[in-house]
């Protein structure tokens, strides 16, 4: 199936489900699913928190569906309550943290990586400030434009644009590359 073909069947299974077809809700979140679960598993870095966050994200999706009013923006709406669920969650996890623990944790993820030492992105990824995380992942892990980022995080694109940026700096510190 192309692209095309799938967002218009998106469209078409969200009108229905704004109607109250209890089924076209149900293939919605069984499309839909694991794309937001890839997602926030490279947000949040943990598989159980992924879970919780994409069990959310539809919780709050469904109930809110009836006010999405262009279904060919149903993506982007989506993942923008995505990834504030996400953020919620990335601040939960850190909220009751001492700043002791927090820095000791900080200092072992951010390690310069040595020649044999394997790469690990996921370690990477944790050291980013988490504006920057959703934003890498939007970008790279789900195809994202900046602008479509941007209707997600509710920034203006220039912002999207710097926190790529950032990120991708930090991500070449850490793997030990110039520049």
């Amino acid at each position: 199936m192309t692209r095309g073909l799938e967002h218009a069947l998106d469209e078409y299974l969200v009108l229905l489900a704004q109607g109250g077809s209890r089924e076209a809700a149900e293939r919605l979140v069984a499309r839909w699913s694991p794309k937001l679960l890839a997602f926030a598993g490279r947000t949040l870095g943990a598989v159980e928190p992924a879970r919780d966050a994409v069990q959310d994200t539809w919780e709050s999706a469904l109930r809110g569906l009836a006010r999405l009013d262009d279904p060919a923006r149903f993506a982007p709406w989506l993942y923008a309550i995505a990834a504030r669920k996400c953020t919620d969650a990335l601040r939960a996890k850190y909220r009751d943290k001492r700043i002791g623990d927090a820095v000791a944790e900080r200092c072992e993820t951010i390690a310069p990586a040595t020649d044999d030492a394997r790469i690990d992105l996921v370690a990477a990824l944790k050291q980013l400030p988490v504006e920057q995380r959703v934003a890498v992942s939007l970008f790279f892990g789900e195809d994202m434009s900046v602008a479509d980022i941007a209707a997600i995080t509710g920034v203006p694109a220039g912002t999207v644009k710097s926190r790529l940026f950032a990120a991708r700096q930090t991500l070449r510190k850490h793997f030990g590359e110039a520049k």
